[in-house]
């Protein structure tokens, strides 16, 4: 049997259990599949209920399942990822990645730190303790706030990731990041760190009406 080299993750993906979307779990799964991804993370706002669900599923399939979530910290939005309960939010986002850590997170990444749409504090973040950052966000409505976080990374120590932030299962795999084939959840973060972004944004026109959509309560569940 051909065993990959190098695999696919998307590593921020939202699910029903995101208050902006109804994209069931095992949808994402079933994508993941198709289009031959190593592993997928769901880090819903502020919640970690889908930990027990991933975990319940993890035997009925081979992509590697991994527990996130996204937390609203004082200077923007942070993914933490481990086997954790839900962080504390609106606090700075130092104390937020030391609470995780304590916790026992394994990574903390600040996603789409450059975001001034969606309360990026830029520069702000790069020396609150975080592991990495988003510089390929598929939802980044301006492809300038990406551009800014790979400068970034040029000249910090921070590593750099891309993922879909999807919350519908159509918009999966839109970016993600291309590492060495793991075969456990901390291989997969370890290798993360040396990981190539790819993929593209979703477009002004998919963006609107994933906002017209939330805003009008027609969130589709595909």
């Amino acid at each position: 049997m051909y065993t990959p080299q190098i695999v696919k993750v998307d590593l921020h993906l939202h699910s029903k259990y995101s208050w902006d979307s109804k994209t069931q779990i095992e949808s994402y799964v079933q994508r993941a599949e198709e289009e031959n991804f190593g592993a997928i993370a769901i880090a819903d706002h502020n919640d970690c209920r889908s930990h027990a669900h991933i975990e319940r599923i993890q035997g009925e399939t081979e992509i590697l399942l991994i527990p996130a979530q996204e937390v609203s910290t004082k200077d923007g939005h942070l993914l933490v990822y481990g086997w954790i309960d839900s962080l504390t939010t609106g606090i700075p986002m130092r104390e937020t990645v030391l609470e995780a850590k304590d916790a026992g997170a394994l990574l903390t990444i600040a996603a789409h730190p450059y975001d001034l749409l969606r309360k990026g504090k830029g520069n702000r973040v790069l020396e609150t303790g975080i592991d990495g950052i988003e510089v390929l966000n598929a939802s980044m409505l301006i492809g300038y706030f990406n551009w800014l976080g790979k400068r970034a990374v040029e000249r910090t120590s921070l590593f750099g990731v891309g993922n879909s932030d999807s919350h519908r299962c159509s918009e999966f795999g839109m970016a993600y990041t291309e590492i060495k084939a793991a075969t456990s959840i901390e291989d997969v973060l370890l290798n993360l760190r040396d990981g190539v972004p790819r993929g593209r944004r979703l477009g002004v026109m998919r963006k609107s009406k994933r906002f017209l959509q939330r805003k009008f309560g027609r969130i589709p569940e595909d």
